[in-house]
């Protein structure tokens, strides 16, 4: 679903050939936290194209030989972008496995829709919080150091996520998103 999500959030900027979708994630540095590679990203633009969510639009010659399919994304696309984008706002699990790819497109969200899945993500995070501080004194007696440690990873982990998200819902509800200030600067030079 990932790479679905990428690819279509590229493609929502304007139309494109695999290549330099691939080129696009990778100056936004999607490397860092989510494997796209060559082989997934191309098996993904066919089950797009099959699915009818982006269309070829031409074919476009490459400097050493060859074609290259430069793709659309047509409004059904546009509609699943929309509903993944925000399925991730709202999935439960790890700020850096759910989140992370959606934030390069938050600009592009339902800025309601987020920022009420942000108040729920950050809700989720203070019961959690508040678990482990009246966990902690009950086990910490019977807990190897591994598992003290353990437990002081998951309470700093659960404090920075919210830290991290009540920031984003800050920017969010302050109507300080925006998209990149250049997005031609997306594009390496060949």
């Amino acid at each position: 679903m990932k790479a679905e999500l990428l690819i279509l959030g590229v493609l929502y900027r304007g139309d494109f050939h695999p290549y330099e979708i691939k080129r696009r994630l990778s100056n936004a540095m999607v490397e860092c936290y989510v494997d796209v590679d060559v082989g997934t990203l191309y098996y993904a633009i066919r089950q797009l194209a099959g699915g009818k969510l982006i269309k070829a639009m031409g074919r476009e010659a490459v400097k050493r030989g060859g074609m290259r399919t430069v793709y659309r994304i047509t409004a059904q696309g546009q509609a699943r972008f929309q509903k993944l984008l925000q399925a991730q706002f709202e999935a439960d699990g790890p700020v850096c496995e759910t989140l992370y790819a959606a934030m390069l497109f938050l600009h592009l969200a339902d800025l309601e829709q987020v920022a009420a899945a942000l108040r729920q993500r950050i809700a989720r995070l203070n019961e959690s919080i508040a678990e482990i501080a009246t966990l902690r004194p009950q086990l910490q007696p019977h807990l190897a150091t591994g598992g003290l440690h353990l437990m002081e990873h998951l309470d700093q982990q659960r404090r920075l996520d919210r830290r991290w998200l009540q920031g984003v819902l800050k920017d969010v509800e302050g109507g300080r998103v925006r998209d990149v200030a250049d997005p031609r600067r997306l594009a390496a030079a060949d």
